[in-house]
């Protein structure tokens, strides 16, 4: 599993632990997660400042003081319907015109400075080539997929594009490439077995496997910190999934 497609886990499975508690995360549920996937501090606050943005909290997080670069406030959790998806998707789209255009003499300045490790350089060129990732979404809606979660996509895209350019190489065309590979992945993952909801279904269905083996081995019932440990996933991740498997089981007795 490659960087982004594990960031793009993180977010699930911290949207998922978010729904369990109102909307609220711990700063510790946060930095075990960005721990597993080995996220450095840089990126660390780009999620968090993404995770804020969607309207959750974070308990005894405070930002840093560079401003995190991802600009998608107007994206919509995966459960935003398709009205809610639309106003935020006009939203956005009044946002970025905000942001200030730069002129063409200085983007291998921005560039240069970039790569030398300026991150407020980085923060601009990411800023400025916002309306890259919108200019390519809007090819792909009415094919499944909600606008809000095409720009998610491929701004984390840009972000990981941006920190992948090469010296000598033309920005444009780089970025570009990065989004549309990003948003084809996306729509990929909306029509086939790889979306979200069957995916926690199939974890879940592990996780029951997982209990009755260890139950037999143990001969007793096995702990959250034994099941994660057995699944190679976060306790945390476990009780999602064992919440998920008895919403299942009580829907069957309805």
């Amino acid at each position: 599993m490659d960087k982004q497609e594990q960031l793009r886990e993180a977010l699930r499975e911290l949207f998922a632990l978010a729904k369990q508690a109102d909307n609220h995360l711990t700063k510790e549920q946060v930095t075990e997660v960005c721990r597993r996937i080995s996220l450095d501090e840089r990126q660390r606050e780009v999620l968090c400042a993404y995770l804020e943005r969607n309207h959750l909290t974070i308990e005894g997080y405070t930002a840093g003081e560079e401003p995190a670069p991802l600009q998608d406030s107007a994206c919509e959790r995966e459960d935003a319907q398709t009205g809610e998806d639309a106003v935020s998707f006009q939203a956005y789209l009044k946002e970025i015109k905000n942001v200030k255009p730069w002129q063409e003499k200085e983007e291998a300045d921005l560039i240069g400075a970039m790569q030398a490790g300026d991150p407020c350089a980085r923060k601009r060129l990411i800023e400025g080539n916002l309306h890259l990732v919108v200019q390519k979404a809007q090819e792909y809606l009415g094919r499944g997929i909600l606008a809000a979660d095409l720009v998610q996509e491929g701004n984390l895209a840009l972000m990981d594009a941006m920190d992948s350019l090469e010296a000598g190489e033309d920005l444009q065309a780089h970025l570009m490439a990065a989004i549309a590979s990003a948003m084809e992945e996306a729509l990929k993952r909306q029509s086939g077995a790889d979306d979200v909801g069957r995916c926690l279904a199939e974890d879940a269905n592990a996780l029951m496997k997982a209990t009755e083996v260890l139950a037999e081995k143990l001969e007793r019932e096995a702990t959250a910190e034994e099941l994660a440990d057995y699944l190679h996933v976060s306790p945390e991740r476990v009780k999602i999934l064992a919440k998920i498997s008895l919403d299942a089981l009580n829907g069957c007795d309805e």
